[in-house]
């Protein structure tokens, strides 16, 4: 039997909308923390925005380094960007939806290779939603469409796969997350099945949390995830526009709606209009919103989530939330 008493609290928010380039985000996708602070967010975009396509990497002090890649077809562009990996070495791997493949770049964003076809037979992909490197670094990729997770080295060489279609223990219907405890098990998020999934590290499976709805411990519709050195599960609920913390046994612990503040990059911004400044700098939500319908309430209610879509921690365990509708990541801290 597990027993949690921390709970997180509000600390940061870092991001803004970057439709043109430059410092900021659009449409985030995924997130990930190097061992020296640095942080790479990938930033999907749309077609009205195609500058913003690619990885911005920033650091938890607000401070911006630029851009990897661009949006394009050619070795080491990106379309569709869906997930973000480091491996031993730090190497940063990206996977394209659109493309169908990895990319990998090295310490300083420089292409190494890419590798990757659409299709369903072995280490083909429709639609990578999730990359992890196990401790032996080796790459599960969550295939998406097919409903499975397969295992590579690191350069691509397929080693084998689990999972089918279906509501059963060990099947999935549109897996997205992935992540691992220090003992090496694995999370899935079954994005479609509203539930998590726990495999051995060969993909046998231990146990399953949650079920659909809006309840404590239930989900619609989970994307990324995380786990802490305790077992604790943070989960991005995307359907129910929160995060929810799960103990190891998969008890519900907390629930984050989204505190955020103006990050400073913002706030800059912002200096050039004080009226503007002064009204969203005091901006709670403390009015009642006309509707019954969460997606809408978060897009009305700025501090709140809206579509959070991954989860990861740093060093110190700090919870990063990364929400691509309104272009940012809030991180929260466990008291």
């Amino acid at each position: 039997m597990t027993t949690t008493t921390f709970q997180l609290a509000y600390k940061d928010t870092i991001g803004f909308v970057a439709d043109q380039g430059g410092r900021g985000f659009h449409l985030p996708m995924s997130m990930v923390i190097r061992s020296d602070g640095r942080i790479f967010v990938a930033s999907r975009s749309h077609q009205q925005a195609l500058d913003i396509v690619g990885i911005q990497m920033v650091s938890a002090a607000h401070e911006f380094f630029g851009q990897i890649s661009a949006y394009g077809q050619a070795e080491g562009q990106m379309v569709w960007p869906t997930a973000l990996a480091l491996d031993r070495d730090e190497n940063l791997y990206l996977a394209d939806d659109f493309l169908q493949r990895i990319t990998i770049f090295d310490r300083d964003g420089k292409v190494k290779g890419s590798w990757g076809t659409k299709g369903s037979g072995d280490g083909e992909f429709d639609g990578v939603a999730g990359l992890l490197f196990d401790r032996e670094d080796r790459l599960l990729v969550v295939d998406h469409r097919n409903h499975r997770v397969q295992k590579f080295t690191k350069d691509g060489q397929f080693l084998g796969q689990w999972g089918a279609f279906g509501d059963g223990d060990g099947q999935f219907n549109l897996p997205w997350g992935i992540t691992r405890d220090k003992q090496e098990n694995l999370y899935i998020a079954d994005w479609r099945n509203d539930r998590i999934q726990k495999f051995t590290p060969d993909g046998q499976f231990i146990a399953k949390y949650g079920s659909v709805g809006h309840g404590e411990g239930q989900f619609k519709r989970p994307s990324g995830l995380a786990v802490d050195a305790d077992g604790n599960m943070y989960v991005a609920d995307w359907g129910n526009q929160r995060v929810q913390v799960l103990d190891a046994d998969g008890n519900f612990v907390q629930q984050l709606r989204g505190e955020a503040t103006l990050s400073a990059w913002a706030s800059e911004y912002l200096q050039a209009n004080a009226d503007e400044y002064a009204a969203r700098s005091t901006f709670v939500p403390e009015f009642e919103v006309d509707t019954d319908d969460i997606y809408e309430e978060s897009a009305r209610i700025e501090p709140y989530f809206w579509d959070p879509v991954d989860v990861v921690l740093d060093d110190q365990e700090r919870v990063y939330v990364l929400e691509t509708c309104r272009h940012r990541f809030q991180i929260y801290e466990k008291h």
